[in-house]
């Protein structure tokens, strides 16, 4: 099988603004994203989730659209899409229209990024969105559970803070303070532009994205920002409860991993495939197929600049959660102490495989493929070498890779329902 490389330009503006071009002749679409390397675990703990209302502010006008009805109404007339994401070290936003309306779409994008107002009585708006947004989170346990889980495996470091804040946090932001934030943070060399799509005449050029075209950013032409990290140790803590009087209990239960710089995220990958990817994984099969414990139960992994964590997630009946946890941790001590089959093997990577080609067929696919891989390793791995070193992988790497982070003592668990502290000796004693 011929495996289709995703074909990019990548050129840097004058001032500094890196920029990959992704002509996509047939795409009827096109779609613009910037993303800032700056996210929640950079900000001082006293205004931890500026970053968070920064991008919330950014949509309330700005020097070209000057309200909230104008940002929005210029997209919605054209019939396109537009959000934007803080993750924990990178800030995003983006746009998807229809091909004919590329120029527009730089317009609102370069104008949204460059010069937001941040209007101080729009900021006391905003803040009362942003606490019902706190409140959903605190209201919705499967939600909740993954900040609940980091809090855990990354106790002690900027890691473990979740990225929206709190309430405390959020009453302490003035407009001073997100000013000066996106003064010193949201300039051109610390962004990264994405167009994918249907590009027509800027498929081979980047002049018409200059800055003296859509881009300008006023003199925030510095360098990149030195954002050191420090190495981030597993919390000593192995159960944490998070008590709410639920009628089903939601868990992480998973370990601390590597960075997305690790070249063993590949067969990470495929032990997360193995466990928890699909219908026919190991953790379906046995939660839910075979003892009707849960709605919901996954695997995944969350891979930072410096460290990561592999974890199994799921919504379990309460009566039966000692069963429940038993269970995970079974599927731990299966994947550490026995080889999986060339059957499982082959089913786990045609998953990755067939799942990464599925999720480059749109220009949104192909722009957030390309933006998140620049902005956090800086180059972006070809789709024929990452097939090429999938296939690689062997059973014996999955078994190291699982024997040095799936020990018992290094597992940790992450709770949410109506349980207290005094159970976390009972389900401590499961982990073993």
């Amino acid at each position: 099988m011929t495996i289709p490389d995703i074909q990019y330009h990548r050129t840097k503006l004058r001032n500094g603004l890196e920029v990959l071009l992704a002509p996509m002749p047939k795409s009827p679409t096109v779609t613009a994203i910037i993303i800032f390397k700056i996210g929640s675990r950079y900000e001082p703990g006293k205004y931890l989730g500026m970053s968070h209302y920064l991008e919330h502010m950014v949509f309330k006008g700005n020097d070209i659209f000057r309200t909230p009805h104008e940002v929005a109404a210029v997209v919605d007339a054209l019939g396109g899409s537009y959000n934007a994401f803080t993750t924990k070290e990178f800030t995003g936003f983006y746009i998807k229209v229809g091909a004919e309306f590329l120029d527009t779409a730089l317009k609102w994008l370069g104008a949204l990024v460059t010069e937001p107002l941040i209007k101080t009585q729009d900021m006391e708006m905003e803040r009362k969105v942003i606490l019902e947004e706190i409140n959903m989170y605190n209201d919705t346990p499967m939600m909740q559970i993954g900040d609940i889980f980091e809090e855990l495996v990354f106790s002690g470091a900027v890691l473990g803070r979740n990225i929206i804040g709190s309430k405390q946090t959020l009453h302490r932001v003035k407009r001073t303070t997100l000013v000066n934030h996106f003064q010193k943070n949201y300039f051109p060399a610390n962004a990264i532009l994405v167009l994918a799509g249907n590009l027509g005449k800027l498929s081979s050029k980047s002049k018409e994205i200059s800055p003296t075209g859509y881009f300008k950013f006023g003199n925030r032409n510095i360098g990149i920002l030195d954002k050191p990290v420090k190495t981030v140790k597993a919390g000593k803590e192995k159960v944490k409860i998070a008590y709410k009087k639920t009628d089903q209990t939601h868990l992480i239960l998973g370990a601390k991993a590597f960075s997305y710089f690790d070249k063993r995220r590949y067969p990470l990958a495929v032990i997360s495939a193995i466990m928890g990817g699909g219908m026919s994984s190991w953790a379906f099969t046995e939660i839910r197929e075979k003892r009707g414990l849960a709605y919901y139960v996954r695997s995944s992994s969350e891979l930072y600049k410096d460290a990561g964590s592999y974890l199994i997630n799921a919504g379990l009946n309460n009566d039966k959660l000692e069963l429940a946890i038993k269970e995970i941790a079974k599927l731990f001590r299966r994947v550490r102490t026995k080889l999986a089959s060339q059957k499982e093997l082959k089913r786990a990577k045609d998953h990755i495989i067939g799942g990464t080609l599925l999720e480059r067929e749109t220009s949104s696919d192909v722009a957030f493929i390309l933006g998140s891989e620049m902005a956090s390793r800086g180059t972006v791995t070809p789709l024929s070498q990452e097939v090429k070193i999938i296939s690689g992988v062997t059973r014996s790497e999955i078994k190291r890779i699982a024997e040095e982070f799936f020990a018992p003592e290094k597992l940790r668990l992450a709770m949410i329902g109506p349980w207290k502290a005094k159970d976390k000796k009972r389900f401590e004693r499961l982990l073993g």
